[in-house]
């Protein structure tokens, strides 16, 4: 994970502009900023646990940079985007009546297939971490790390503004760091409001 993190801060700091005259840098033509994000994501989540009838209720922000455009071609007319997601969780289950999560993930991938239509399928995924203060469900302590797949679809009601329906399969553990460590994976149904910056 640290190898990825230094590849891409090099590539942020080394790349160069996107060519004016590239239609699929349309979106990617401005220098990186963190503050200017190409897609912007508040985003509330249900999930169910595989075991203790775990319940996952879930508010997080997310923020997606075009990813090295001077480094990795468009696939299909648009970008790779690397997402920074952030939020909390209320969970609820067999053994835990008010506990919480607070995850964070700062390397997940997105593909989308947009060419200006009003519904646009997604794919992503990637790695995080999680604080969390469930016990009892044998994950060794409060500190996991997480890997997450998953897919949806935009529904666009402007040119930029869209409501996003997405699945997600995340798993956590604390990687071996303490015993036991058994995991603990969850099916999110997400739903949330995206904007979407100089959109082509």
């Amino acid at each position: 994970m640290g190898l990825a993190m230094a590849w891409l801060l090099a590539g942020l700091v080394w790349s160069t502009p996107a060519r004016a005259d590239d239609p699929a840098s349309q979106s990617s033509d401005r220098s990186f900023s963190l503050l200017s994000p190409q897609e912007l994501s508040v985003r509330f989540s249900y999930g169910i646990g595989d075991r203790d009838s775990l319940r996952f209720y879930s508010l997080g922000a997310r923020a997606a940079y075009d990813l090295l455009p001077a480094l990795i071609p468009a696939i299909a007319g648009n970008r790779l985007r690397l997402a920074l997601e952030a939020g909390g969780a209320f969970i609820h289950g067999d053994l835990s009546s008010c506990d919480a999560e607070f995850p964070l993930s700062p390397l997940i991938f997105d593909y989308r297939y947009d060419v200006g239509q009003a519904l646009v399928p997604f794919v992503d995924g990637g790695e995080g971490i999680v604080l969390t203060t469930l016990k009892d469900v044998h994950i060794g302590g409060p500190f996991e790390f997480s890997s997450q797949v998953g897919g949806g679809i935009h529904l666009f009601f402007t040119h930029e503004d869209a409501v996003t329906l997405a699945i997600r399969y995340r798993h956590i553990s604390n990687a071996g760091i303490k015993q036991e460590n058994s995991g603990l994976n969850t099916l999110f149904l997400i739903i949330g409001l995206s904007h979407f910056d100089n959109r082509p």
